[in-house]
């Protein structure tokens, strides 16, 4: 009996111990670098715990890479406050990036999705931002000013996407790469959006297999992707060949 209660308290106690935990900015250290863990009200932001801004902050900066479980934006947080990466530092974010105010915060910092999640804007990303393989749904206003914003496509099933039904600006260029030799037939759609405003890097794209072709034709204003068979040599002379009888015995006929 006293085994089973035990059993019954553990089971009871590990629902509080799974919450991710939350450290809040409060500048009470030197009010300017996320490194100083005495401007967070419990140490730094990690892995496992999110990243919360309850008040303005203006510009925060750091110059070392931070991967944090969340980032949020509550109301007291005004318009135009700044995360900066300094020397090319980044930010990698497993979870959802939330502003619950109608104020946009701007992330000046090379930004990596570490997981599938929500952003919700409005958010500037002003900055590079990788989504690799991750699923994200995008919620709101994003606007997305930076030089580089970089997808990886796998397999046939498995390639970054930007989801959701969101207001989007797009600037710079886009990157597609990874290990996907191609399927002719093969379909990609990156956005439920478009990508209007971008440019298609398409030198960056995955090498395809012999006789596979990409179709980049409506990418920019879909945000499709998808493989086309092209015909062998030995058939464009066919067709030339083709071509050609029927040319001669059309001049033929004229000469008659």
């Amino acid at each position: 009996m006293n085994m089973r209660l035990s059993y019954l308290t553990l089971i009871a106690i590990i629902p509080l111990s799974c919450g991710v935990a939350q450290t809040t900015w409060t500048a009470g250290g030197d009010g300017a670098f996320w490194e100083d863990s005495a401007n967070w009200s419990n140490n730094l932001p990690t892995s496992s715990s999110g990243a919360v801004f309850n008040t303005d902050y203006s510009e925060i900066g750091f110059s070392s890479d931070f991967t944090v479980a969340s980032l949020t934006f509550n109301t007291g947080v005004a318009v135009g406050n700044k995360i900066t990466g300094l020397a090319g530092a980044g930010l990698t974010v497993n979870g959802a990036i939330t502003n619950n105010t109608s104020n946009s915060q701007i992330l000046n910092v090379i930004v990596t999705a570490g997981g599938n999640a929500t952003w919700t804007g409005p958010i500037q990303y002003s900055n590079n931002v990788t989504f690799g393989t991750r699923q994200i749904t995008l919620v709101g206003t994003h606007t997305f000013s930076g030089a580089e914003l970089n997808f990886t496509l796998t397999n046939a099933s498995t390639y970054g996407r930007l989801l959701g039904a969101f207001t989007s600006t797009f600037a710079g260029t886009i990157n597609i790469t990874g290990a996907y030799t191609g399927t002719a037939g093969d379909s990609f759609d990156f956005t439920t959006g478009n990508f209007s405003g971008a440019t298609l890097n398409t030198a960056s794209l995955p090498t395809l297999s012999s006789g596979l072709a990409w179709n980049t034709s409506s990418f920019l204003s879909t945000g499709v992707l998808s493989v086309t068979a092209v015909p062998e040599p030995s058939t464009y002379a066919a067709l030339f060949g083709v071509a050609s009888l029927g040319f001669v015995a059309w001049r033929r006929r004229r000469a008659a």
